[in-house]
């Protein structure tokens, strides 16, 4: 390799014009300062097949930046990308047995050969000269293993595979910068489920949300305004729902009273919610998958952990003990105790100081788009858990969380998966 050049660059000299190559690549970050030198060699193609990230919301999220990236990067060089579909039965049948492999381990390097032999089999079939991968770029990746393997598959396949250390000469910290120029979504866990569950497992706190993060029942408080409205004499109007959203119950009785005049006493349509409220935790809720198994593994490791609520605290109290989850919580706490609602990030930072942690070592996990939003411009890490009641807010979801997980069995520790 010549000097400040991570790879051979007498692979690119020919006739006189640049050899067609064709990069894999992890994410756009990574694939940032790697397309910035290589462009100046090859004409590039950037390969987006990565079958182990999960769930397929961060699939497509990474797919899209890398797609965007190529597209808006170097505006005068032609920067082609490939993209796939989500095929992920590829990677668990890869991974099959290496379950509980250690990060690194040989279960990665099944995945690292999954990857680089399909970027292999597609410079054949479109006659590239070589093809890498932007993997050698992080430096939790061992670029010997890389190229041990990329060659193996370039000789087996007919092409070859162009040997590099993408992290030297201060690669990783080139695409950071080119990340934050860029405005780039960018992960903080490689990809597959099992490095994810390992990841949130790090913290030292988890600060719940109670409904649609724990609990299934936000299809009760879509319908409950409109419904009591309705069941004290009023009409409800079609914004009512966003009206309150971030509203404690307290606070909403009172909205429904001014709002629509009722000509019932605000205590009387207290005493009717709590009722229903009531009975809706202490007969109806049930948990959203995954949680009673990812509450066990987290008491297992220590974790500690509190519900912040904008939820009477009582019913919730009463659902959790009901649920057989009340030896995994602290405490509960929620908005009406502090005087605050969810637009501020006041309920979760008395819940970390609580539970004795720092912000950093603390995780929010929340559903609603207006809480998550609060909690990352609170400084805390959010994981986002999938609900049907938010879909619209996706993209405003997706931008503000950390991790987003269709499920909280993703998170669960690896035997369990």
């Amino acid at each position: 390799m010549k000097k400040n050049i991570p790879f051979d660059i007498s692979a690119s000299e020919g006739n006189g014009s640049k050899k067609k190559l064709l990069l894999h690549s992890c994410c756009a970050p990574c694939s940032s300062s790697v397309i910035e030198m290589l462009a100046q060699y090859f004409e590039l193609t950037v390969l987006y097949y990565n079958p182990n990230i999960f769930p397929e919301s961060e699939f497509n999220k990474r797919r899209d930046e890398q797609e965007r990236f190529c597209r808006e990067f170097l505006k005068d060089t032609k920067i082609c990308f490939a993209g796939t579909d989500y095929r992920s039965e590829e990677f668990e049948k890869t991974a099959k047995g290496t379950e509980n492999a250690p990060e690194g381990g040989e279960r990665c390097t099944r995945c690292f050969a999954l990857r680089l032999e399909e970027s292999a089999k597609y410079a054949k079939e479109n006659r590239f000269d070589f093809f890498t991968t932007t993997l050698s770029v992080s430096p939790l990746k061992d670029s010997d293993r890389l190229n041990t393997i990329g060659t193996a598959l370039g000789k087996k396949y007919g092409v070859e595979y162009l040997v590099s250390n993408f992290k030297k000469q201060n690669g990783y910290k080139r695409s950071v910068e080119l990340s934050k120029e860029f405005g780039m979504y960018r992960q903080d866990f490689c990809g597959c489920k099992y490095s994810l569950a390992e990841r949130i497992m790090q913290a030292k706190a988890f600060i719940f949300d109670a409904d649609g993060t724990l609990f299934d029942t936000m299809s009760f408080y879509e319908n409950f305004a409109p419904n009591t409205v309705r069941a004290m004499g009023g009409e409800p109007k079609p914004e009512l729902r966003e009206q309150i959203r971030s509203m404690t119950v307290e606070d909403a009785c009172r909205f429904f009273k001014k709002e629509y005049n009722l000509p019932h006493p605000v205590e009387e349509i207290q005493k009717t919610v709590s009722e229903l409220v009531t009975k809706l935790y202490c007969e109806i809720a049930t948990l959203k998958p995954g949680v009673f198994e990812f509450l066990q593994e987290a008491k297992k490791r220590g974790i500690k952990m509190c519900i912040a609520t904008a939820s009477p605290k009582e019913p919730v109290i009463q659902g959790v003990e009901r649920l057989g989850i009340d030896d995994c919580f602290e405490f509960v706490v929620n908005c009406a105790e502090l005087n605050t609602t969810k637009k501020e990030s006041k309920i979760y930072e008395e819940a970390a100081k609580m539970l004795g942690a720092d912000k950093k070592d603390a995780v929010v996990f929340e559903d609603a788009h207006h809480a998550i939003v609060t909690a990352k411009k609170g400084g805390f890490k959010v994981v986002a858990v999938r609900e049907d009641t938010e879909k619209k807010y996706a993209d405003i979801i997706y931008e503000n969380s950390d991790i987003f997980v269709d499920s909280m069995l993703h998170l669960v520790q690896r035997e369990n998966l």
